[in-house]
């Protein structure tokens, strides 16, 4: 497939081009100033630009969680209109699917001892521009899968993102931490899995007592292979 990742220059974004890379024909992109060597600057407007950085393109990952810096103007603005344009033009441009990177972090205020699933409401924080932001993303994505213009999956990564296998992330002690490698895995599956028009997909690393359930990766993604239920439900 042909991927386009937006946030490209970003750490999570450098996580998932190179995790994606080998058997993908990988795009990348950012804003202008953050675009280097293979990443291409694009301001994601209604434009001419934005129309050319998804032609061609089979799926778009979209980073909506600690890919962009700046005050909470620019977070937002780049989480509402320009993510609205990025989808319009992908749409346009024949593409079926985006994949919404998001964070678990929007439900981290929910007591740990609670069973809280993809069809909790996000609790996101007024004072943290970041989070805030990446709720908006999730906001725009849904409205624009819900108008029929293509599918989103939205993808809440746990956190700490370890990087490695699983085993680095149960032994970071962190309930609700993924490991990299499980990260990249989830992404590839949900590239080609049968989602619905618009989507909630919780991911963390299996544990015992792990913080989030994740039934909609188990059924979608075959993630985790073998369901770990958290020891305090």
């Amino acid at each position: 497939m042909r991927v386009l990742v937006t946030s490209a220059a970003s750490d999570i974004g450098s996580l998932i081009s190179e995790g994606l890379r080998p058997g993908h024909d990988l795009r990348l992109t950012d804003l202008p100033g953050a675009s280097s060597g293979d990443i291409t600057g694009c301001d994601l407007g209604h434009d001419d630009a934005t129309d050319q950085i998804v032609a061609g393109v089979d799926a778009v990952v979209h980073i909506g969680y600690e890919g962009q810096d700046g005050g909470a103007p620019a977070l937002i603005d780049y989480h509402t209109r320009r993510t609205y344009n990025l989808l319009l033009a992908a749409s346009a441009a024949g593409v079926e699917r985006c994949i919404y990177i998001s964070t678990l972090r929007l439900l981290q205020d929910y007591e740990e001892n609670l069973t809280v699933t993809e069809r909790w409401r996000s609790l996101p924080p007024t004072d943290d521009p970041v989070l805030l932001a990446c709720h908006l993303g999730e906001v725009t994505c849904k409205e624009v899968a819900r108008d029929g213009l293509l599918k989103v999956a939205t993808l809440r990564l746990g956190f700490p993102i370890v990087k490695g296998d699983r085993s680095d992330a149960v032994a970071s002690g962190e309930t609700a931490a993924v490991a990299s490698d499980d990260v990249v895995a989830a992404i590839r599956s949900a590239l080609t899995a049968e989602i619905e028009q618009w989507q909630d997909i919780h991911l963390q690393s299996p544990r015992p007592g792990q913080r989030f359930l994740m039934h909609a990766a188990q059924k979608l993604l075959s993630y985790p292979e073998t369901e770990t239920q958290g020891a305090a439900r």
